[in-house]
């Protein structure tokens, strides 16, 4: 799935989905989908080929 930020138009790949400008304002953070992916992402880490979700406590 591709996405888009909806302040500068960046198009990015949601596995590779990163803010490219966190220090910046905008006001579509709380309901950015980039925001949310990359938040989801940083919960997965790879372990020996499989996908293992990091538990948050």
């Amino acid at each position: 799935m591709e996405l888009e930020c909806a302040k500068y138009g960046d198009k990015m790949d949601a596995e590779q989905a990163a803010c490219q400008h966190p220090g910046d304002y905008c006001q579509h953070r709380s309901s950015c989908m980039i925001q949310f992916i990359e938040r989801e992402n940083k919960g997965k880490t790879k372990q020996n080929g499989t996908e293992v979700t990091k538990k948050v406590s």
